[in-house]
């Protein structure tokens, strides 16, 4: 059984539906490709067209991905992926179409996610200091040759404020936290933010 949500859908959303059943493949292809660039960017745009712009093709394509963005945001939020295939079904879109939209669920998480964590203010790394050390003697046992790193992080707040903090970890977890900044470059670089 379809959850509530499934069911209901807002005459903006079915409208969208609508205009996805009526597209040729091509065209499709492409509103979808955009669609997908919507989610991973999504800027707030006008739901019509300025009146000084012609109505172009591009521009209608803009229009009409934005909208099926939009769609598959709330789709893909307010129901499980059984729910979805059955909710596109019996919306009347061609089989080609639902396949590619339920094989894509996963991206379409992903892309959605990732928008949400880099859309939120988060301070922003400026600079990264680091110092080896060994403690050369102590009254504690065992603890002279242990190794150190003492780290420093500068950041800067959404509101502009500079913050410096100092950190002693051990060596272990340093190079754990240098592995872990080397994947965010990675998985940013890859997303083309960087």
């Amino acid at each position: 059984m379809p959850s509530p949500s499934a069911v209901m859908l807002s005459e903006e959303y079915k409208r969208s539906l609508t205009e996805l059943s009526e597209m040729d493949n091509d065209a499709f292809l492409t509103s979808w490709e955009m669609a997908l660039e919507h989610l991973r960017t999504y800027k707030e745009q006008e739901e019509i067209l300025p009146y000084y712009t012609m109505q172009h093709q591009k521009d209608t394509l803009e229009l009409k991905s934005a909208r099926i963005a939009k769609l598959l945001e709330h789709l893909h939020e307010t129901n499980s992926d059984q729910d979805l295939a059955k909710l596109l079904t019996s919306s009347g879109l061609r089989k080609e179409i639902v396949n590619i939209i339920t094989s894509q669920s996963e991206h379409i998480r992903k892309l959605m996610s990732s928008r949400i964590l880099l859309n939120n203010p988060r301070e922003q790394l400026i600079d990264l200091q680091w110092k080896f050390g060994v403690v050369a003697g102590s009254s504690s046992k065992g603890e002279a040759g242990r190794t150190f790193v003492q780290v420093k992080i500068v950041s800067k707040s959404p509101s502009g404020a500079v913050k410096a903090r100092h950190v002693e970890v051990s060596l272990k977890k340093f190079y754990d936290f240098l592995h872990q900044l080397e994947k965010a470059k990675a998985t940013l670089e890859y997303m083309n933010y960087l």
